[in-house]
């Protein structure tokens, strides 16, 4: 829903940044649409935000300026709302959440 919100023309000037914790249903043409400054706080293995996907948003998201990406060793798709109980995941979810303050503490 973010990504739609900060590409759409209409809706993207209400959006000041943001910020995508489990990145699902993107196709790559949603990239080069975005808007707003946005931070993907990527899992490692994540089956529903390819490697290959993660690659063709970050190459045009930090090619503009736009975007912000952080990759968290060791946990999957769904590690910042829904940590696995894993040391690495519980990690990772505390982590994201402090990057995703800070990035909108500068941005917004």
């Amino acid at each position: 829903m973010v990504v739609y919100l900060t590409a759409h023309p209409e809706l993207s000037s209400t959006i000041k940044a943001a910020a995508v914790a489990h990145a699902a249903f993107l196709v790559e043409e949603e990239a080069a649409q975005i808007k707003r400054p946005i931070l993907f706080l990527c899992a490692e293995n994540d089956s529903t935000f390819t490697p290959e996907l993660k690659d063709h948003f970050e190459k045009v998201l930090t090619s503009n300026g736009l975007g912000k990406f952080i990759t968290y060793p060791g946990t999957v798709h769904g590690f910042v709302t829904r940590p696995d109980g894993s040391e690495l995941s519980n990690q990772g979810s505390e982590k994201a959440i402090q990057d995703a303050i800070e990035y909108f503490q500068k941005n917004i």
